[in-house]
């Protein structure tokens, strides 16, 4: 699993990141002081894991959590207690952390990481979808990506295209953890794309 760590304090980081190197499932940890830049690492960057200080200094951690994939499990580390209650409105936020922290009660927060990591990830590779009057049922690994068009959801499927009523949102929850959503109307199957640039690269040689 990849860890991003997120707090203004160093110290806090260091401590962090070695309570994540005493598990052996953690395999990568990048570490950042600044909400602003951990914008800019989330956006090209996907990790399995984000340890998020609520009270930054530029930005606060619920503007992060806007930004997080979906299939992210989210630890919430901080002082302040009083985003706990809101913070069940996030479905990714699977614990929620007050400072100072000890590592059994860190490994316990990961365990909650793994049950939920382990409940998107099993999810099933098909999908029923209504197409006019008729259920249909789609194979998530043939579809290329989704499109949002107003409450309507194209999805499109080699050579074909199905239209279906049904929000980005009640989509996302729905997909496995090998789609990513690119833009607000747009949703890909990083599977599909992959294969068609490795596919590219080898008729090029």
């Amino acid at each position: 699993m990849t860890c991003l760590i997120i707090d203004d304090d160093p110290l806090m980081c260091d401590l962090l990141e070695h309570f994540c190197s005493k598990i052996d499932d953690i395999t990568s940890v990048v570490t950042t002081t600044s909400g602003f830049e951990s914008i800019n690492i989330l956006s090209r960057t996907h990790f399995d894991i984000v340890l998020l200080d609520y009270n930054l200094p530029d930005i606060t951690g619920e503007d992060i959590l806007k930004i997080v994939d979906k299939n992210a499990a989210v630890i919430m580390i901080t002082s302040n207690k009083s985003f706990a209650l809101e913070s069940y409105n996030y479905n990714q936020i699977v614990d929620f952390l007050v400072k100072p922290i000890n590592f059994p009660r860190f490994f316990k927060g990961f365990q909650k990481v793994k049950s939920f990591i382990s409940n998107h990830q099993n999810k099933e590779d098909r999908l029923f979808v209504k197409d006019g009057n008729k259920l249909v049922k789609i194979d998530l690994e043939e579809v290329l990506y989704f499109k949002s068009e107003a409450n309507y959801i194209s999805i499109f499927i080699k050579d074909r295209k199905i239209l279906t009523l049904m929000t980005m949102k009640d989509l996302e929850v729905k997909l496995p953890n090998y789609f990513q959503r690119v833009h607000r109307s747009y949703i890909v199957n990083l599977n599909r794309y992959f294969q068609m640039y490795t596919n590219t690269c080898k008729s090029a040689i």
